[in-house]
């Protein structure tokens, strides 16, 4: 195994778990206010919030339902924002789509555009990287929608952002229902894409259509992808595999080339929990009043809805390599946060699309990365998006107390000539780093002083420098006492 670039520690292909007992667990980020509200006329409950990095200017798309308790929805659309640091968002009067005899407003498609089935409910766009795509499919919007029996995928495509035509169909069956936000990507190492969709699996894994009992069957709600290299011909989709870990029900899969190294796909998944009775706990739960208004209000099969009233969602953080292995961390990275009348229900903490780099809220300090969460969701309130805030590689890390633990990799081949590592300590916590050979012996003088801060980036020094190491196997110690490692990097 060669190693170099970053590492972050959340990939423990890189540990061995044999001489390692620090602790490897999912952090929950820091929450930072709201940044957006859905507060006009025409958008009301919104949902489905994607961003694209495009040439220092930030494009949001989502979906506009409007109130939930009016009956019906008004019609779909899709709604547009602009930022240039992720922090202050701006509605464009786009001039595009008449509503209530004004085209003063930020619809991009409303129900009676050509390019939009009434049914659509969820809508990505991606910048599309690949070189060689056409100038006027460089934006491509994937949507789902349900035409004559048939559930259907099919993508947009725009030059400018803004003006999409209808492009291409993905898939037209009745075998997946599409009904989320299902993402693209293009891996510039395979030269593939890849869409990631909702699906319906049994626990032998077998893909069914999501019908009405379905639950009944045993069916999950699963993420699957599929791939192509031509945007023509997809494979077949393939639920994406967790090790045997927990099959639990998984929404949206919000995935997308992790911000620093494009080789790590990540994704923070909704993970739905229904719970199948009402019990006293529900009864003093917050928002009692407005959870039995909504399982009255929401009609499956004609008749109300229990599930919507007893169903919480929260978020997990998974990572992958490949597109189809996954590790997801089970603890949640995200979960709905103290009581009050709008929480705890289904449909929080559905993560955006699309992480941001944000000016730091503290002068002097390092930037932070953000992830936009909806709040009250389905709320029959206006949608806002609160900011949560990570360190660079701050998704987990390995932790130690008070008691000094020990993070070691397995044997690689040294290619740098520098060694840097994110970390914090307590004022009596440190980190020492060593460089061992195959026997786990320190070679003589790899071994560093004691480290101790709060830094993205420390250059860890040694009294031989490590290009003298260059072509050689070997592997890294890390000694930790009140500390916490995210990540290194081999430069």
């Amino acid at each position: 195994m060669k190693m170099k670039g970053l590492i972050p520690l959340w990939d423990e292909y890189v540990a061995d778990r044999a001489r390692t007992n620090a602790v490897l667990s999912v952090n929950q980020p820091e929450r930072a206010g709201s940044v957006f509200v859905c507060d006009a006329p025409w958008e009301g409950d919104c949902d489905f919030f994607n961003i694209v990095k495009d040439d220092g200017l930030y494009r949001m798309y989502y979906i506009l339902k409007g109130p939930l308790f009016k009956g019906v929805y008004p019609g779909l659309m899709i709604g547009y924002a602009e930022s240039k640091d992720g922090l202050h968002w701006v509605k464009p009067p786009l001039g595009i789509y008449e509503y209530n005899g004004s085209r003063d407003n930020n619809i991009l498609l409303g129900p009676d555009s050509k390019e939009l089935d009434y049914e659509c409910n969820g809508l990505f766009v991606m910048k599309d990287p690949n070189p060689d795509c056409e100038k006027d499919a460089k934006y491509k919007a994937l949507m789902n929608y349900y035409s004559n029996g048939r559930y259907n995928l099919r993508c947009l495509a725009s030059e400018d952002g803004i003006h999409f035509r209808e492009w291409r169909m993905i898939a037209d069956q009745t075998t997946y229902a599409f009904d989320t936000l299902n993402v693209l990507s293009w891996d510039s190492q395979t030269k593939k894409y890849h869409c990631y969709i909702r699906t319906i699996h049994t626990k032998k894994k077998n893909a069914v259509y999501p019908d009405s009992n379905f639950a009944e069957e045993g069916g999950i709600r699963a993420v699957s992808v599929m791939e192509s290299s031509d945007f023509v011909t997809w494979s077949e989709p393939v639920a994406l595999d967790f090790s045997g870990k927990d099959d639990y029900p998984l929404y949206c899969a919000c995935v997308s080339p992790y911000l620093y190294d494009d080789r790590y796909m990540i994704g923070f998944p909704v993970r739905y929990v229904e719970r199948k009775a009402w019990t006293d706990n529900f009864d003093q739960l917050c928002g009692r009043e407005f959870r039995i208004k909504r399982m009255e209000n929401v009609i499956e099969n004609g008749e109300p809805t229990l599930r919507h009233g007893t169903a919480i969602t929260d978020c997990v953080f998974m990572f992958s390599r490949d597109h189809y292995h996954w590790y997801r961390f089970d603890e949640a990275c995200l979960t709905p946060g103290p009581e009050q009348p709008y929480k705890w229900v289904y449909g929080d903490c559905y993560a955006a699309v699309g992480m941001i780099e944000t000016p730091a809220r503290f002068e002097l300090e390092p930037n932070e990365l953000s992830l936009y969460v909806e709040m009250y969701n389905w709320g029959n309130r206006p949608t806002e998006l609160m900011r949560y805030v990570y360190r660079k590689d701050g998704f987990a890390s390995y932790k130690a107390g008070y008691e000094a633990k020990t993070f070691q990799t397995k044997p690689f081949e040294m290619e740098g000539e520098r060694l840097f590592i994110n970390f914090r300590t307590s004022a009596r916590g440190n980190v020492y780093a060593a460089v061992l050979d195959e026997g786990d012996r320190i070679i003589d003088g790899y071994e560093s002083c004691e480290l101790f801060g709060d830094t993205l980036e420390r250059e860890i020094r040694f009294c031989q420098p490590l290009s003298a190491l260059r072509g050689k196997t070997v592997k890294l110690r890390f000694t930790m006492r009140d500390a916490e490692i995210f990540s290194f990097t081999v430069g």
